[in-house]
């Protein structure tokens, strides 16, 4: 698979490439990408993709106990291999305090401590660990949710199940590899190999900040390209869906929409598919730590569990949540020998499902109820341009100098910049690439003030909010403030043991 590259620059809205779609039939070209673009490409990157996602369609039939007796026996392999091999976490092992640890449904977990962003990343030097198996090391950047930069690191074993899990994923959806599809998302696509795998995947990729020119090219393209797959961000999903009833555009051939970033609310999900006449399926991940969560199959009820490339632990304090009560998701890597991450901490909040629930679609995988901590404001413009989380993160994460940012609106026409400086800050620099951003983003409508304080407080949920908008305008204001609009589930109590 093409290797996902760090960055380039802001854009507002990507102009289309000429002649980006072959010719071929719809019904040619997925027998073509199955069967000699996909095997092509793992022979060129070093990968198995092909292989990875083959597995993964007869696995997802699998028994449970036969799901089960795999994901422990990785389990085990992985968690030997770093204690024989990785000084970091035999050291975090040891010399972590109770408070780091945690009880466990997994005997081989029960008790080790958890490793947070910040244990890695201090962790300086000590991946990817030297001699692991599992092929080249793909190095990944990325802002995260706290909006601090992070590395992360993996080996092609673990990116092969990261791009079997997501077309596996996406199938459940009526996605069929090789039909056309279009992404909203905010990362530019400059590189070379992104533009060929935009081509090869045959995927319309718009940089969408809701912005008036934004929504009248996707709509052209849905259209002109007879897109059968929709993916992007919750917010930016639901902000399309209301700019085409806006319009009054009901043309379109969409089967199905993938919704992942943030939360999808109960009325967005209701708002979008009554748009399109179309399912919408929920998915969660971290593509920068290069793996998948949960997600939805055709019933889109209860979320899935992938549990052939990871363990997936929701904790509350020092001990497995309950069915029905919100805790942290913690998440172990089953094939990354590259950087193991074992009982890493996302920072996301899910509630679990009943140990005995069942998907009526057939499939064994376990059940949670859903995904809660995902749950970003958006900044409204005097034009009608709406700026999800995404813009700013994509923006500062190319920026340098910089330790945490958070965005505040409190006025229809102007964002506060709160930002915490490192010893490399170019203030001149940095605030002239924001204002430019957000001008060329919002037509000049919103300005942007900065204030530099020492820290920026953490929310509630112990996570730092990215954007915090006070304001409701706009043509795509979400009318309802951001707390009422959350699906309740009791919360784990302080120093819950």
């Amino acid at each position: 698979m093409i290797v996902q590259s760090d960055g380039g620059t802001i854009i507002r809205s990507r102009k289309r490439r000429k002649a980006r779609h072959s010719n071929m039939s719809f019904s040619a070209y997925p027998f073509l990408f199955r069967h000699a673009i996909l095997p092509t490409l793992d022979r060129v990157n070093g990968t198995r993709v092909s292989q990875t996602h083959r597995f993964l369609e007869e696995s997802q039939w699998f028994p449970r106990e036969r799901l089960f007796a795999l994901q422990m026996e990785k389990l085990e392999k992985i968690l030997e291999f770093t204690q024989k091999n990785s000084s970091f976490y035999r050291q975090h092992w040891q010399s972590a305090t109770d408070d780091r640890r945690a009880t466990s449904h997994f005997p081989a977990l029960d008790g080790m401590p958890i490793v947070t962003k910040d244990d890695l990343r201090a962790a300086d030097g000590a991946f990817p660990i030297a001699g692991a198996p599992g092929g080249r090391v793909i190095k990944v950047k990325t802002s995260g949710s706290t909006g601090e930069p992070m590395t992360y690191l993996r080996s092609a074993v673990q990116d092969s199940w990261f791009w079997a899990l997501r077309i596996r994923m996406w199938q459940w959806a009526g996605y069929t590899p090789g039909e056309p599809y279009l992404t909203l998302n905010l990362n530019a696509r400059t590189a070379w190999h992104k533009r060929l795998q935009d081509v090869l995947f045959r995927c319309d990729y718009h940089g969408f900040n809701a912005n008036q020119n934004d929504v009248h090219a996707v709509l052209r393209d849905l259209d002109r390209h007879k897109v059968s797959t929709l993916v992007g961000y919750s917010s930016s999903l639901y902000l399309l869906s209301q700019a085409m009833r806006r319009l009054g555009h009901n043309r379109h051939h969409v089967k199905g929409i993938l919704a992942t970033g943030d939360t999808l609310f109960p009325d967005y999900r209701q708002h979008i598919e009554e748009t399109f006449n179309a399912g919408v399926f929920d998915y969660y991940g971290a593509g920068g730590e290069g793996f998948h969560v949960a997600s939805q199959c055709e019933e889109r009820g209860l979320y899935h569990l992938h549990i052939e490339n990871s363990v997936i632990e929701i904790l509350c304090g020092s001990r497995p949540a309950e069915p029905g009560e919100m805790g942290e998701v913690v998440v172990t890597q089953l094939d990354n020998h590259a950087m193991p991450l074992i009982r890493y901490a996302t920072g996301d909040t899910a509630v679990p499902a009943a140990a005995d629930a069942v998907c009526a679609c057939g499939r064994q995988l376990p059940l949670i109820e859903g995904i809660r901590g995902r749950v970003p404001d958006t900044v409204f413009a005097p034009d009608g341009s709406a700026l999800v989380v995404h813009f700013f993160t994509i923006l500062f994460e190319n920026l340098s100098g910089i330790r945490h940012f958070q965005i505040v609106q409190k006025e229809a026409d102007r964002i506060v910049a709160h930002i915490v400086r490192l010893a490399d800050f170019d203030q001149a620099k940095i605030e002239d690439e924001v204002r430019r951003a957000v001008d060329e983003a919002t037509s000049g409508t919103l300005a942007v003030a900065f204030e530099y304080p020492d820290e920026i407080p953490l929310a509630r949920s112990n996570k730092r909010r990215l954007v915090v908008s006070e304001i409701e305008s706009g043509p795509f204001a979400v009318h309802a403030p951001i707390e009422d609009r959350r699906v309740e589930a009791p919360t784990c109590p302080p120093g819950s043991e």
